[in-house]
């Protein structure tokens, strides 16, 4: 093959991991949106339950623009605030280089629930609000819609990149 074809077979795999992710993510948000009920706020396990799908659900975004990060820029942010930082850079379109993956009005609730899986996965001794994991599991529910329109989008754009890069016959 040549580098092109590599290149282009990379950004192809690429597109399906973003269709299989935001199947993933779908995933998730319906186990976090069978969970909640209306009017009221999870207790006990519940609210430990849709905390952690919570958690997992930002987790799987993240590892999600990472891999884009890694296969079409080269390298994830890193440092201090490489987590945030991530998180930027994907509603940011990058010339010649990607589309923006989210659209950036998205990007303060995101970074909500960046915020959160940060609290969460450090919170070892501390009890959980479960009036804030509500709101948490509400974003998630209400945000899967956007972030799965945005990764189709996504993939389709790497897949007109491969297109463009392939041999024509």
């Amino acid at each position: 093959m040549s580098p092109e074809q590599l290149a282009a077979l990379e950004l192809r795999r690429l597109a399906r991991d973003c269709e299989v992710g935001a199947a993933d993510l779908c995933t998730l948000a319906g186990e976090v949106a069978a969970r909640l009920t209306p009017g009221e706020e999870p207790s006990g396990d519940g609210c430990v339950f849709l905390g952690w799908k919570v958690h997992g659900w930002y987790t799987a975004l993240e590892a999600l623009l990472e891999r884009i990060a890694r296969t079409v820029e080269g390298a994830a942010p890193a440092g201090p605030a490489s987590h945030r930082d991530l998180l930027r850079s994907m509603t940011l379109p990058l010339d010649d280089v990607r589309p923006a993956v989210l659209r950036s009005p998205l990007l303060p609730e995101l970074g909500e629930l960046l915020s959160f899986r940060h609290f969460f996965r450090h919170s070892y001794a501390v009890e959980l609000d479960c009036a804030r994991v509500g709101g948490h599991a509400r974003r998630v529910v209400a945000l899967q819609a956007s972030v799965a329109a945005d990764l189709g989008a996504f993939a389709e754009a790497l897949r007109e990149q491969a297109r463009l890069l392939e041999p024509r016959s």
